[in-house]
């Protein structure tokens, strides 16, 4: 059983135990940062050669749901990213034909992205990579296991951060 053997991050674990400090957050903590670094890391690597990243998906799933054009300032909050990032990310979309950029009618200060007939297309070709990587990522884990372990990363979310504020963020921002 794989339980039976110890990860990389076990020892890091005993030299904090040794020093005294505590271990449950830093357990949970450097085993979520070193988790998403390698499914990032794989997901990159996978889906460059099919010309995508793995940013996209997110962003615009986005912009599907929102069934409308959404803010900048609405993208880059869900996104979780800096103004540069929101920014540099939407011109690469824009420039591929997969968004659009325009004023708001009332504010001009304000700019809105909108989703295209390709960026629709691109979204589903999205999800279908994504997909297929995740398969092959998790292909080796007990399915019984990543129920739970989905079930609890979701109360571990809502423990740390809340629950999603979105539906009141749709549109304007």
């Amino acid at each position: 059983m794989a339980s039976e053997h110890r990860d990389r991050v076990d020892s890091i674990l005993d030299f904090v135990r040794d020093a005294g400090g505590d271990v449950a957050a830093k357990e949970v903590h450097i085993r979520l940062r070193r988790l998403a670094h390698h499914l990032d890391t794989e997901a990159r690597r996978r889906l460059a050669p099919q010309g995508m990243e793995f940013w996209e998906l997110p962003l615009l799933s986005s912009l599907v749901r929102s069934e409308g054009p959404l803010s900048v300032g609405v993208l880059q909050d869900l996104a979780q990213v800096t103004p540069g990032a929101i920014t540099h990310r939407i011109a690469k979309l824009e420039e591929n034909g997969v968004v659009r950029r325009a004023f708001d009618t009332r504010d001009r200060r304000q700019v809105n992205v909108e989703l295209t007939d390709a960026g629709r297309a691109r979204f589903q070709q999205l999800v279908e990579a994504v997909g297929a990587v995740e398969r092959e990522l998790f292909a080796d884990v007990d399915p019984d296991l990543m129920t739970r372990l989905a079930r609890d990363l979701r109360l571990f979310m809502l423990a740390t951060e809340g629950p999603d504020p979105a539906p009141a963020r749709r549109g304007e921002g």
